[in-house]
């Protein structure tokens, strides 16, 4: 209790401060909720409830020693691929699963969740909001490419409204490097309070790093850590530097050692999610909503959190399909777009694929030019889908017959479809003595490279292991709806 009261008294905490021009804290509160609804609502949970729950109790742990631990804090596993934390205004924090398969002990993730935890400490969203400046749009997230961005904007009206678009609400804070240095320390005395090695967060940071050199490098239409948090070269050793000063309290590790805290990420799905659904060639299966549509060959295809997108190597034309409303008719859907849309040759209540669907074609103007938009609503299970087509007027005859098509193939999916879909999880593999990771590896069948195995494990790929290590690798496995992932 000394060794915490004396952290906290020297943590310079900003909360502690009085902060001009700043949102009230009724204010950031209530922003932070709306967002978390998005959070959930558009990119959704992910991994078991006790991984979940586990991330909670140590985040929880975290909290005591901030000085705003009056405020609810809550922790979640967000479904999101690329390695990344971020917090919200008001104290919802969140870890991705692409973080956690790249982490390789519970020192690391206490860093992580008590770097979060400083910056809604320093009330840092609430000042970058104030502000008005550094605020990066969720739908970064969504990856849709250039031609699908420019022809599906908010200025194509109601007919295309949300398409693979996130709420202004949903934003994360691009943090200064003062405000980045700030959470750093915070989080460390934190993390050291409780006995865990404040040093751990630069392990994260080499591992950011490493993750990011073997992606390429930065990809400007994927949100990774390093895009709201940005670094310094010299950020991991001033990490190991400031960490070497703290006084660090018993250890009480939840997970005592790396085998007990990679076992808790066994099963966790690595890479692109089955469950909001994937391409097989260029059909697209949706195994939770039981959905196929089969786009046309040799286009370019995404998959959002909002929209699935399709569009030629000439980008000169779109097909995006979404979920736009609940219901089971769409000759409502069509009226109420119709109010704000002329739609030309509407059809009365048709059927695809045994499903009720209505058709219709519009114009539009997008910054000076009439676009020709194709629009089919159809009701399956609850929800009305929207298949839109988008292309310059003056190549309408061009692409109106693919717009159809694509769309007529809505359909639920064969059962040799669902059984083609595949996603990658992370498994663990005992090591043999004298292994390598390459041996190791190649004997598992991991998906990954040896460079990644050997990065998501913190290992170098030549050494000679003793044998009995647990080794991540990713599989590739049958989809099966998980029964203990969270609710949603």
């Amino acid at each position: 209790m000394a060794i915490t009261l004396g952290l906290v008294a020297c943590a310079a905490d900003p909360g502690a401060r009085r902060t001009r021009r700043v949102m009230s804290e009724e204010d950031e509160i209530k922003l932070g909720a709306e967002a978390a609804q998005e959070v959930e609502q558009y990119m959704g949970f992910s991994g078991s409830a006790e991984l979940n729950a586990y991330v909670d109790r140590i985040g929880q742990r975290l909290v005591k020693h901030s000085s705003r631990s009056q405020i609810v804090h809550e922790f979640h596993v967000v479904d999101m691929a690329e390695p990344n934390a971020f917090a919200l205004p008001g104290g919802h924090i969140y870890v991705s699963r692409g973080l956690l398969a790249i982490m390789n002990s519970e020192d690391e993730l206490a860093a992580v969740l008590g770097h979060e935890i400083g910056h809604v400490a320093g009330r840092h969203s609430a000042k970058q909001q104030t502000k008005s400046r550094g605020w990066i749009p969720l739908q970064i997230l969504a990856g849709i490419g250039g031609a699908a961005a420019s022809i599906v904007s908010p200025d194509l009206g109601s007919a295309v409204a949300g398409m693979g678009q996130l709420s202004a609400t949903l934003v994360l804070a691009s943090y200064s490097r003062k405000q980045e240095k700030e959470a750093d320390r915070l989080g460390q005395q934190y993390a050291a309070a409780e006995g865990w090695d404040p040093a751990a967060l630069s392990a994260t940071m080499d591992a950011l790093t490493r993750e990011q050199e073997l992606a390429g490098g930065r990809d400007p239409n994927r949100l990774s850590f390093f895009d709201t948090h940005p670094t310094t070269p010299d950020r991991a050793r001033e990490g190991r530097e400031y960490a070497s000063t703290l006084s660090v309290a018993p250890a009480d590790r939840i997970a005592v050692n790396r085998t007990a805290f990679v076992n808790r990420l066994d099963g966790l799905v690595v890479g692109a999610a089955a469950k909001a659904g994937v391409f097989l060639d260029h059909r697209f299966v949706h195994p939770d909503l039981d959905f196929a549509v089969t786009f046309p060959k040799n286009w370019k295809y995404e998959n959002s959190p909002t929209a699935v997108v399709a569009y030629p190597q000439s980008e000169s034309a779109m097909l995006g399909l979404q979920v736009l409303a609940e219901g089971d008719d769409p000759a409502a859907v069509a009226d109420e777009i119709g109010a704000q849309v002329e739609l030309l040759d509407r059809s009365e209540v048709k059927k695809i694929n045994g499903l009720p669907v209505v058709t219709a074609n519009t114009r539009v103007v997008q910054d000076g030019q009439e676009l020709a938009l194709s629009l089919t609503w159809i009701a399956k299970d609850g929800l009305i889908y929207q298949v839109l087509g988008a292309t310059p007027s003056a190549r309408w005859a061009e692409f109106r017959s693919t717009f159809e098509a694509t769309a007529a193939t809505f359909r639920r999916p064969s059962e040799s479809e669902l059984d083609e879909v595949r996603e990658n999880r992370l498994r663990l593999v005992a090591a043999n003595r004298g292994e390598t990771l390459s041996a190791v590896a190649k004997r598992a069948k991991s998906q990954w490279s040896v460079e990644r195995v050997a990065a998501a494990n913190a290992m170098d790929a030549t050494e000679k292991l003793r044998g009995g290590e647990a080794i991540k690798v990713s599989k590739r496995e049958p989809y099966a709806p998980a029964a203990d992932e969270p609710s949603q």
